[in-house]
């Protein structure tokens, strides 16, 4: 069965409508918040655990509480970078902020910087931060010294989202140009564990410009941070002391910071509804173990989101002739399922984050519109012939009813013309079925094109019988109408050797004005049938007018 050419027009303005949408909502991002809740509901279907080559030495309770209220001397950072540097670990990463001197006591920053220099491969943080309230930013470095000492520097800033979750980080960032490194990929270079190949993430779009004063921020991922429970920790305190074995340092990327309440940033990470934050070391450490196990999930681009969405397209049009079978909501729910699935895949599989929610709201809209169609062809089928196009029974009987009551109500006249083909079972007999539909058509045609007013009907009133109801017309003036009718009829010069002499096709019209004083529908009726019997007895090809009703 070949489809319609109106449903394939249908079908692409069905699709060009979802790629519209999906393109808007992309790039717009309204919905953002319905993916970023997919997509922690997602992530949290796939448990991570930490890499066991990545360790945490926290500063935490048990430290404040045996080595005295934060901060501590840089001396006794020394120290622990000595102890750890004996334990032969890959390479440390202080994240704790030494931007100023000790003024307590300046030989312990001396003794911090030694110790840094003695392992070699100790990285310290970068951080951006206004130099006054809604100033500029700027970068904040630790001591010179310190800086020289170190294998190198990472920034430590912690990208949130708007609605307060971290869900991502930049491993690259800087003031002008993204030249740091995360702390957590310093980490890994000062211990040559950087990942092969080019870094993973979204490429920052070029300017043409580049400020000194903008924040550059390059290569975002999404971070799969794995239960915290699994990342390796110990106590600082019990690392300082000697009470861990030694052989938990070997061979480890160390990360060094702070785990107790009240000390440094905190950062809410999916899946925690706002209640449970991990410290910024924790969040270090994940990006850092996720870079080892080369778990990245790269964000798709607003083009990728949009090309994703192309195999979702052809959905919505399986839902229009010659799929009748097809329910709208069987398509809706098998496109978003698609959309889904698509999504969870690439996401468990490939390790991309392709949003869905734009395509779920294209296939919405689409199968809005595909049922907003559906129901104004329902109703046209309903109420109009399906040969003529023209109004059916049901919808003449209905509008005849409305409008002889807006008659009553004005006291303008409404007019009824009755239209017979004259002697249509002859020609039938004659000619075939066939021929007779196309005349019928013929003829419907013509008399939709002289009834045209916004509110006249033009119907089909029985086998070769038509009715044209005109409000607010008086009997003069349909008569008029029905005399142009009965040419435009025979204008059409259609043969018809059995129409008693006319030798083409003709109708006869019968016509009646209602009395706008209370004549029912019922008697309008009769009036316009018996001046359609005598047009017929004077000849056919006529028109009757009746005589007014008296009031």
């Amino acid at each position: 069965m070949a489809v319609p050419a109106f449903s394939w027009w249908r079908g692409l303005a069905l699709v060009v409508a979802a790629a519209t949408c999906v393109m808007g909502l992309v790039y717009s991002g309204i919905v953002w918040r319905v993916d970023a809740s997919l997509y922690d509901a997602m992530l949290g279907a796939n448990e991570t655990e930490a890499d066991d080559r990545i360790l945490v030495v926290a500063i935490d309770e048990g430290s404040i509480a045996a080595l005295g209220r934060w901060p501590w001397s840089r001396g006794v950072h020394a120290q622990l970078i000595d102890r750890l540097s004996k334990g032969q670990p890959r390479a440390i990463a202080l994240d704790v902020m030494f931007a100023e001197r000790d003024a307590t006591e300046p030989a312990g920053d001396d003794a911090l910087a030694g110790a840094i220099a003695r392992n070699g491969r100790v990285v310290l943080p970068v951080m951006v931060e206004p130099a006054e309230p809604g100033g500029i930013p700027v970068e904040v470095l630790p001591l010179p010294a310190m800086v020289q000492a170190s294998a190198g520097l990472g920034h430590a800033a912690v990208d949130v989202d708007p609605d307060g979750v971290t869900r991502s980080a930049y491993l690259q960032a800087g003031l002008g140009e993204p030249h740091w490194p995360a702390l957590g990929l310093a980490l890994l270079r000062a211990g040559r564990g950087e990942p092969a190949g080019v870094l993973p993430g979204a490429r920052a779009p070029t300017l043409a410009e580049a400020t000194p004063y903008q924040w550059r921020q390059d290569h975002r991922v999404l971070v799969p941070y794995p239960d915290a429970a699994t990342i390796q920790q110990a106590s600082y305190v019990d690392v300082l002391r000697g009470r861990i074995d030694p052989r938990m340092l070997r061979g480890k990327w160390i990360l060094v910071g702070a785990t107790a309440h009240g000390l440094g940033e905190r950062v809410l990470t999916p899946g925690h509804a706002g209640e449970v934050r991990i410290p910024g070391v924790l969040y270090q450490a994940s990006l850092a173990s996720m870079l080892l196990r080369g778990d990245a999930i790269t964000p798709a681009s607003a083009g990728a989101i949009a090309a994703g969405s192309l195999p979702h397209a052809p959905l919505p049009p399986l839902a229009l002739p010659p799929w009748p079978r097809v329910s709208s909501w069987l398509v809706g729910a098998g496109g978003a399922l698609l959309a889904l699935a698509t999504s969870a895949l690439l996401l468990a599989q490939a390790r991309v984050w392709w949003p869905p929610t734009a395509t779920l709201v294209a296939l919405l809209l689409a199968l809005s519109l595909l049922a907003a169609y559906r129901y104004r062809r329902s109703h046209r089928l309903a109420h109009s012939d399906s040969l003529t196009r023209l109004a059916n029974r049901r919808m003449f009987d209905l509008i005849l009813e409305r409008e002889s009551l807006a008659s009553r109500r004005s006291g303008k006249p409404t007019s009824l013309l009755l239209v017979d083909v004259d002697n249509f079972k002859h020609y039938n007999d004659r000619c075939g079925h066939r021929a007779g539909d196309a005349m019928l058509q013929a003829v419907a045609a013509r008399l939709a094109a002289r009834v045209g007013r916004p509110r006249d009907l033009c119907a089909r009133y029985g086998g070769d019988e038509f009715a044209a109801i005109l409000p607010e017309t008086d009997a003069a003036s349909a008569g008029k109408l029905a005399a142009q009718l009965v040419r435009d009829v025979a204008a059409l010069a259609m043969p018809h050797p059995q129409n008693d002499g006319a030798a083409v096709v003709t109708v006869s019209i019968g016509v009646a004005a209602c009395n706008p004083e209370g004549e029912t529908t019922a008697s309008l009726l009769e009036r316009a049938d018996a001046a359609l019997y005598k047009a017929k007895e004077a000849g056919r090809n006529r028109h009757v007018v009746a005589p007014a009703l008296a009031d």
